[in-house]
């Protein structure tokens, strides 16, 4: 009976902790998702101004410098989903499958259905990869291609230079995030 009890705590430990963490990962994806609309909102908007050219064609350089920053946010919110999927599958899982019914394996199991699917090259970069890039580096690249010829003071320049870092940060981060669920199957 006692061991019994015993159990019980510790799945009951384990099943908090999970909880938490389950509300962490919603919390964080849907801050992800804010700082996607932020980037939607203000691309069209400053894109807006300066195509009906009430706004001098200048006001594009935020494009290079704001974008990749947000996507920036949005990765690192990301990995960290990931991360905390990872620890559930890797800690809390085996710990719920020791003290329950060791025949069920199928509990909480959600983390590797998803490694499965992200391994899918057409279902990662369709609805995910293509469009963050587009969004986080695509318009922003363009405006930087447009403001070359354009801009001719040291600072916007520097901008300019700011911008080409910043994006190309967002790329590396980018390409890492999205292949690394494709190695980790051609691993097993």
């Amino acid at each position: 009976m006692a061991e019994n009890n015993s159990n019980q705590v510790v799945i009951t430990v384990a099943l908090a902790e999970f909880n938490a963490l389950r509300n962490e990962i919603i919390g964080r994806s849907s801050s992800a998702y804010t700082l996607l609309n932020i980037n939607i909102t203000a691309t069209a908007t400053v894109a807006g101004f300066v195509l009906s050219n009430k706004a001098d064609s200048r006001l594009l350089l935020i494009l290079p410098l704001l974008s990749p920053a947000l996507g920036l946010l949005f990765l690192d919110h990301s990995y960290n989903i990931k991360n905390l999927g990872g620890y559930i599958n890797t800690q809390i899982r085996p710990i719920i499958l020791e003290y329950a019914d060791h025949s069920e394996s199928r509990l909480l199991n959600y983390e590797n259905f998803v490694d499965r699917y992200e391994r899918n090259i057409l279902l990662r970069f369709l609805p995910m990869g293509i469009p963050l890039i587009l969004l986080f580096i695509g318009f922003p690249f363009a405006a930087w291609i447009f403001l070359i010829s354009i801009v001719r003071q040291p600072w916007e320049q520097f901008l300019l230079g700011i911008g080409l870092i910043t994006m190309v940060s967002y790329l590396v981060l980018w390409v890492r995030f999205m292949i690394q669920p494709l190695g980790q199957s051609l691993r097993r």
